[in-house]
């Protein structure tokens, strides 16, 4: 899988493999050392926790866009990546042709999140969870797309209406789940607890990212790749 990945990411047009490391220390000398744009990580390297080191780089490296790709499909650690200063978190089997998609998102400076491990965790928390909170046909489909770890333009897009829309029905679905923020809207969603130190981190009304990323990101763009195997 490492160097399949490799291999993936060296042949995306944009995009040069910098450096790939196997531990958390090799991959803290490497983004040291060559302050790539992109990190892609699992989330356990070596036995090592690779949300840890995205939390690293968010210090060390601010330039640095730090992604978690793993097998693991679990929302609470997703959301704890995001917290983490991650960038996004993905699972493993995605397509190539989407994972690239994903990466180049990431790379731009937006949040993403695999829509599998969203549509999931929703299907899982039941319809009667969301319902209850009297959330009307459109706001149920904003909330959908947020889960998925899309901000309010993307949505518009995709839901062909326009953003400024989209931001009264967020206020509305706030307003209805009685979140604090857009974070907190996806864990109530879902059925989870987030402690108020952390849902601050997961992101904000206007649905920019909390955490440092880079808006605009040099061409090409340098990625240090770190995985177990």
């Amino acid at each position: 899988m490492h160097l399949a990945m490799r291999a993936m990411v060296g042949a995306m047009n944009g995009f040069a493999v910098a450096a790939a490391a196997r531990t958390v220390a090799e991959a803290e000398q490497l983004v040291l050392r060559t302050q790539p744009d992109l990190l892609i990580c699992d989330s356990d390297l070596a036995g090592e926790c690779g949300i840890g080191l995205c939390r690293w780089v968010r210090r060390a490296s601010p330039r640095t866009v730090a992604v978690i790709l793993t097998a693991r499909d679990d929302t609470q650690l997703a959301m704890s990546a995001l917290a983490a200063g991650a960038a996004g978190y993905l699972l493993k089997g995605t397509q190539p042709e989407e994972l690239m998609a994903y990466l180049r998102a990431a790379a731009r400076g937006q949040r993403v999140l695999d829509e599998r491990l969203g549509r999931s965790a929703l299907a899982s928390a039941g319809p009667d969870r969301v319902a209850e909170y009297g959330l009307s046909p459109r706001e149920r489909e904003v909330l959908n797309e947020m889960l998925v770890g899309l901000g309010n333009q993307a949505i518009a897009g995709r839901l062909c209406i326009a953003e400024d829309t989209v931001k009264s029905h967020v206020k509305a679905i706030f307003r209805k789940l009685g979140a604090r923020d857009r974070g907190h809207a996806i864990a109530l969603a879902l059925g989870t607890a987030v402690p108020p130190d952390l849902a601050g981190h997961l992101g904000r009304a206007g649905g920019e990212p909390a955490f440092p990323v880079p808006r605009q990101v040099p061409r090409p763009s340098r990625a240090v790749m770190s995985a177990t195997r």
